[in-house]
């Protein structure tokens, strides 16, 4: 009961660190790289576009670092090497390698889901809301606040 309330209370007061452990979000975060991110940021806040979270992706016993590109009741879009928000262009100036333009990719997000991708999109093998499709509020695990090297 102790070490439950001293972890709870160190989680709010500094956050969690993290490695990286895959080249999703490159060129943002390099495989390595370390973190913050507070678990519990999202109790009194929403999620917004182009956040960077830790998620808990659904059918696996892990967590990944995504940015998030659709927000709830959105429909969001991979079409012509573009991030398309309900029928707009999006820019996205963290991307550093434009998406392949044969891509086509669509997701209409609930009212308690986003869509999330990694920033490097091209990568092989890379799961985001491609493979899994929109997540469940729930499985956001909150915000990555600050890079740590």
């Amino acid at each position: 009961m102790l070490n439950r309330f001293w972890r709870n209370l160190t989680e709010s007061a500094f956050g969690v660190v993290i490695t990286v452990t895959n080249i999703s979000m490159e060129p943002t975060f390099s495989e390595g790289a370390r973190a913050k991110f507070e678990p519990r940021r999202y109790r009194n806040t929403e999620p917004r576009r182009f956040d960077v979270v830790v998620v808990r992706p659904p059918g696996v016993d892990r967590e990944d670092i995504k940015r998030i590109v659709g927000l709830p009741g959105e429909l969001v879009e991979i079409r012509d090497g573009k991030l398309w928000i309900d029928g707009e262009v999006v820019e996205e100036p963290h991307i550093a390698d434009p998406m392949p333009s044969n891509w086509l990719h669509a997701w209409g997000a609930g009212d308690y889901e986003y869509i999330v991708l990694g920033d490097n999109r091209a990568a092989p093998g890379i799961t985001d809301s491609r493979r899994y499709g929109p997540l469940d509020a729930d499985a956001i695990v909150g915000p990555v606040t600050r890079r740590l090297n």
